[in-house]
């Protein structure tokens, strides 16, 4: 073995025995951060609290927890703070949250989500994956170094917001006060590293009633309701039929969970699982259920052609957007994915909520056209709510070459890049990759009821943030 890998292997040892001292206190500093209900609340903003008094709540924790530890802190108006240690002119950053979404239904969850519970080897909890156990995590690691007496030539700086899940306010104030890192990470994706984001466009399309042949079917589409949502696929439908037949139309519905027959009403349920929308292809979107029941029926419904023509031709079984004319792929970022959230209808008025994923286009690719285009040709309306453009870090940078060797001083493997669907506060700088904490395996449940993190996941990496930290604040 040589010098610098033996090197390597006794500065990481280090971090493990420093980090044992450290066990107890650092699951105390979670379930305090745990137990604030950091979720974005309007109603109690005021001055210095710009997201309502549970994020006001978990900054003032997170800053009593620094200083006690006698380290550096500066909060900005309630939208962000920041830890430092150390001294120079150029600083490293890591960008992390204490802002989580809402716990959802709390039936849903084995445990409170706001008491940190440890049940076999996880630690369950809002937050514990998506930000505030990855947050201490990358503090702890911050703390190991300066007691262990490593110096640096770089300034150190946890940066926290407080509106990562909703705004992003929070980065574009804390940027205008503070100048960009040399080079950050973000503790809000996956391991290895994350050098790769791709472009969101998260919107919906309209579409009238197809009223004209009113007179000539058998059954009419009154009321289709879900969940107007943009980061999940749609899992729960209810769609409400009057039928001049409502039993043979209920046989039709073979793809509904649930079925009630209510004089001509006839009310269907379709009942799927939670499933990012950045990631369609891992779940099953029940529209797609809800659309093969719809063209079974065929004219037999009376409101229903144009609907029924776009869904077939464009978007049925198409979770990439390759109907749509949108499918791109990419050697470094990989495919296009397109997932549909939501469907309401009025009895007036289709609306379909959609969330687009792209990799780094060429520049003469006008994404805005196209879907001005498909509009155009369908007889849509189309408004985008949310479009951020995509993030694609040079594998060979200084930033992932130190991240890589921290990664493999640690775990003794090769660090791969790789792309993925999801939003980190990597986005907001130009020299910054997502990087841990989930490791491949790992089911963390993010955004979901039962969030939770291993605690071998966490110990880990909050070694690898040591190592990393040193390097990219060192080199």
């Amino acid at each position: 073995m040589n010098m610098e890998v033996m090197s390597a292997n006794s500065i990481v040892y280090s971090y493990y025995e420093k980090l044992q001292q450290y066990e107890e206190e650092l699951f105390k500093d979670l379930a305090d951060l745990v137990a604030i209900r950091s979720v974005l609340d309007e109603k109690t903003a005021s001055t210095n609290s710009p997201f309502g008094k549970g994020i006001r709540d978990v900054f003032d924790k997170m800053q009593e927890i620094a200083r006690r530890d006698s380290f550096r802190v500066s909060d900005f108006d309630g939208y962000a703070m920041h830890i430092e240690q150390g001294s120079g002119e150029e600083i490293v950053g890591v960008l992390a949250h204490l802002d989580v979404v809402p716990e959802g239904n709390r039936e849903d969850w084995i445990f409170d989500p706001f008491i940190l519970t440890e049940f076999n080897g996880e630690l369950y909890g809002r937050g514990v994956n998506d930000d505030k156990a990855p947050a201490l995590a990358a503090y702890y690691a911050m703390k190991i170094l300066r007691d262990l007496g490593i110096s640096f030539n770089r300034k150190i700086r946890l940066i926290l917001g407080g509106a990562e899940e909703t705004s992003w306010e929070c980065m574009n104030h804390y940027f205008k006060h503070n100048p960009q890192p040399t080079m950050a990470f973000s503790p809000d994706g996956d391991f290895p590293i994350v050098n790769g984001e791709k472009g969101v466009v998260q919107g919906s399309f309209f579409l009238d009633s197809d009223k004209s042949s009113t007179e000539t079917g058998t059954h009419e589409l009154v009321f289709i309701d879900s969940e107007k949502q943009w980061g999940f696929i749609c899992e729960r439908i209810r769609v409400v039929f009057r039928s001049s037949n409502p039993e043979k139309l209920a046989s039709s519905l073979t793809g509904a969970s649930k079925i009630e027959i209510n004089d001509k009403n006839v009310t269907a349920y379709y009942i799927g699982e939670k499933q990012l929308s950045r990631n369609p292809y891992k779940g099953e979107n029940v529209f797609f259920a809800f659309a093969e029941d719809l063209l079974s029926l065929g004219n037999e419904i009376t409101n229903s052609s144009d609907f029924q023509r776009f869904i077939e031709y464009k978007l049925l079984d198409d979770v990439y957007g390759k109907k749509l004319g949108l499918f791109y792929e990419t050697e470094e970022m990989g495919h296009s994915t397109f997932g549909i959230t939501f469907i309401t209808f009025d009895g007036n008025e289709y609306e379909l909520g959609f969330d687009y994923r792209y990799p780094k286009l060429n520049s003469k690719i006008d994404l805005s056209e196209q879907f001005k285009e498909i509009g155009s040709i369908h007889g849509l309306s189309v408004i985008i709510h949310k479009k951020i453009a995509p993030l694609y870090v040079d594998p060979n940078s200084t930033l992932i070459r130190n991240l890589s060797e921290a990664y493999r001083n640690v775990t003794g493997k090769k660090a791969e890049v790789m792309t993925k669907g999801g939003i980190s506060y990597s986005r907001a700088l130009t020299n910054c990759v997502a990087f841990g904490p989930t490791f491949e395996g790992d089911n963390p449940n993010t955004h979901k009821p039962n969030e939770k993190i291993k605690i071998e996941t966490l110990y880990k990496a909050i070694i690898i943030y040591c190592e990393a930290i040193r390097l990219l604040a060192t080199s």
